[in-house]
C-alpha cells in the first residue's frame, strides 16, 4: 500500500502551515493519544488529523500553544470525523478548552447500522481489508522521542476514517437512518467533562475488601489513601503504584518487617528496601493500633 509520508508537526512554523492547509477541506478525521494508562494527570499527547490528501500528527507537547486549532474544531462548516469520539472530545475540552462542532462518529454510525463489532480494527478489516497493529495501544504517549513505528501506528487511526465515513453515510441513507445518526452525533458535541473524583470510601469496592476483619479494613483504607497520595505525587496511574490485588494482600498479611514484604507477590521492588518500605510498615502498624471505633464507615 502506497502512502504519503506522515507530516509530523513539532514547531510553530509547521503548525501554522498545517492550519493553512486545512482551510481547503470540509472533512477532516481526528484522533488523539494520551498517557491515561500511565499517568495520574492524564493529558492529550498527540493529535492525529487526516484530510483526503495528507496525514498529520500534532505533537502538542512540542508545539505548545495550539489554541488556533480550536477554530477548526468549532467551525460548523467543517465535519470532524472520529471513531468513538467521547474520550477524544473530552480530552480536547479538558486540556485545551476546545469546543467541537459538526461531528461524525464512525463507531456510533456502525452501532446504529447494527454492526456486531464496533472496534475500528474490525470495521476497517471489513471495509478495506486492513489489519491494524495494536502493539502501541497502551503505550505511554507522553514519552519522547517518538519512534517511526509509533508515528505509523498513530496515523492509521485516522487515515481511513474519511473514506469509511462516506461508506457509512451511504448505508445510513439506504436504511433511512441518517437523521437518527445526526441526532446522536449532535449529542456528542455537548457532552460534559466528568472530573476525576477520589472517594476514600471506594476502597471497599476492591474485590475481597468486605471479607476483611476490622483491622484489615483499616489497613486497606490507609493503603488506599497512601496509594492515591503517591500516585498524585509521582503522576502515575494508581494501579502502577500498587495494584488493588497487592493492597488486599498487604491488608490480609499485615507485614511486620521488610523481610515479610518478600512474601507478597507483585509488590514493587521499591517496597522491598529503602525508605518507602519503612514508610509502608509504619502505616500498617499505625492502622492496626487504631481503636476499633475508627474503623471504616
Amino acid at each position: 500500500m502506497e502512502l504519503n509520508s506522515v507530516v509530523l508537526i513539532e514547531n510553530r512554523h509547521d503548525f501554522s502551515t498545517f492550519l493553512q492547509e486545512l482551510e481547503k477541506f470540509t472533512h477532516i478525521a481526528i484522533d488523539t493519544e494520551s498517557n491515561s494508562f500511565h499517568a495520574y494527570f492524564n493529558r492529550v499527547c498527540l493529535i492525529q488529523v487526516s484530510t483526503s490528501e495528507e496525514d498529520y500528527i500534532i505533537d502538542p507537547l512540542s508545539v505548545g500553544d495550539i489554541q488556533a486549532f480550536g477554530d477548526v474544531l468549532s467551525n460548523p462548516e467543517v465535519e470532524k470525523i472520529f471513531h468513538a469520539a467521547p474520550n477524544d472530545i473530552a480530552g480536547l475540552k479538558r486540556d485545551f478548552n476546545f469546543v467541537v462542532r459538526n461531528v461524525f462518529d464512525t463507531s456510533v454510525a456502525a452501532k446504529i447500522l447494527g454492526y456486531s463489532q464496533l472496534g475500528l480494527a474490525a470495521i476497517l478489516q471489513e471495509h478495506f481489508g486492513i489489519s491494524l497493529n495494536k502493539k502501541w495501544q497502551r503505550y505511554d504517549w507522553g514519552k519522547r522521542p517518538l519512534k517511526e513505528e509509533q508515528i505509523q501506528y498513530a496515523r492509521f487511526d485516522t487515515h481511513f476514517l474519511i473514506a469509511l465515513r462516506h461508506k457509512l453515510v451511504c448505508e445510513l441513507q439506504t436504511k433511512q437512518l441518517l437523521d437518527t445518526a445526526l441526532l446522536a452525533f449532535e449529542k456528542l458535541c455537548t457532552q460534559q467533562i466528568t472530573k476525576k473524583n477520589f472517594r476514600p470510601g471506594d476502597f471497599l469496592h476492591i474485590y475481597g475488601a468486605k471479607s476483611l476483619d476490622v483491622a484489615g479494613k483499616r489497613v486497606l483504607k490507609a493503603l488506599y489513601l497512601f496509594r492515591e497520595k503517591e500516585a498524585r505525587r509521582r503522576d502515575r496511574a494508581p494501579f502502577r503504584v500498587l495494584t488493588n490485588e497487592t493492597l488486599l494482600k498487604i491488608a490480609l498479611q499485615r507485614p511486620k518487617s521488610v523481610q515479610d514484604f518478600y512474601k507478597i507477590k507483585g509488590l514493587p521492588r521499591i517496597y522491598l528496601s529503602s525508605h518507602a518500605a519503612f514508610q509502608l510498615l509504619d502505616l500498617i502498624r499505625k492502622s492496626e493500633e487504631q481503636e476499633d471505633e475508627a474503623a471504616v464507615k
